[in-house]
């Protein structure tokens, strides 16, 4: 039997880590399941299963290729097919059948109403909580990603701390949405703990600050509303993966599971340090 851990006062943001396509749109769908997990935050529901673990815990059954939490409401198709309501994939593949004319006005609608909306109220009643002194965004990301399109990929530090700053968490024209104190803090207490994974980075930093992710829409809105300072945190998937060789399943494999529970054990004892006095 687990022991029940102490609520840290804490809000955990989990917006990509859903896996559920709508039924009335199950048809519409161009993705196998497949592509749908690789689409989003691979497994990070496991990774980032704090709930009753943290005073906070905000996450979506919604698949990220269906809503994302992660952009402006206003950033639709088809003027950027990648806002929040996508129409390509991560890997450029169509994700609705056009033949049956997309998702209507109404449909995408609907969506942001009972999704995003609803997900962003939630937040924002969290970070009022008196009992909570920092928001976590949390993601995951590729081992490897596009500079730019048409440019070669480049390799990934194991986790990047953002609070839309400069590389050493400094403000660079906007308000950062964390005190650089804090990101250090954190980054050093990863380093720590997540030692034994540097044979993964191959002579990548550990942890790095705001490169290649200085925070996203959750992280700029919800930071910029001053109640408590936000830090996204990306962790990488070279961590947790099965090796490219091995069929990537929906449901994690048993021994997997195991793993992930572990890392998302060592994530707490360093959530912990990082918000004791």
């Amino acid at each position: 039997m687990e022991v029940m851990k102490k609520k840290l006062p804490i809000v955990i943001s989990v917006p990509h880590g859903g896996l559920m396509i709508p039924t009335n749109l199950i048809k519409k769908c161009l993705l196998t399941p497949e592509e749908v997990l690789l689409d989003c935050d691979t497994w990070s529901h496991e990774i980032y299963d704090f709930d009753g673990m943290v005073e906070e815990f905000v996450d979506t059954p919604i698949a990220r290729i269906v809503v994302d939490m992660n952009r402006d409401l206003h950033d639709l198709p088809p003027q950027n097919p990648d806002g929040v309501v996508k129409t390509l994939s991560v890997v450029q593949k169509p994700v609705w059948n056009t033949e049956d004319g997309g998702l209507s006005e109404a449909e995408i609608e609907v969506l942001l109403e009972d999704y995003y909306s609803n997900y962003h109220q939630q937040l924002e009643a969290s970070a009022n909580n008196p009992n909570v002194v920092l928001g976590i965004d949390c993601h995951t990301m590729l081992d490897v990603g596009p500079v730019a399109i048409g440019a070669n990929w480049e390799k990934r530090p194991l986790f990047c701390l953002g609070n839309r700053g400069s590389e050493t968490g400094h403000s660079i024209g906007e308000p950062i949405t964390a005190p650089v104190e804090t990101l250090e803090k954190l980054k050093a207490l990863l380093e720590e703990k997540f030692s034994d994974y540097k044979d993964e980075a191959e002579g990548m930093p550990l942890v790095t600050l705001n490169q290649p992710f200085a925070g996203g829409y959750i992280t700029r809105h919800h930071g910029n509303k001053g109640n408590i300072p936000w830090i996204q945190l990306e962790i990488n998937r070279c961590m947790y993966l099965p090796k490219p060789s091995e069929k990537l399943k929906v449901i994690p494999p048993k021994e997997t599971q195991i793993k992930l529970k572990k890392f998302r054990d060592d994530l707490y004892e360093v959530f912990k340090e990082l918000v004791e006095e």
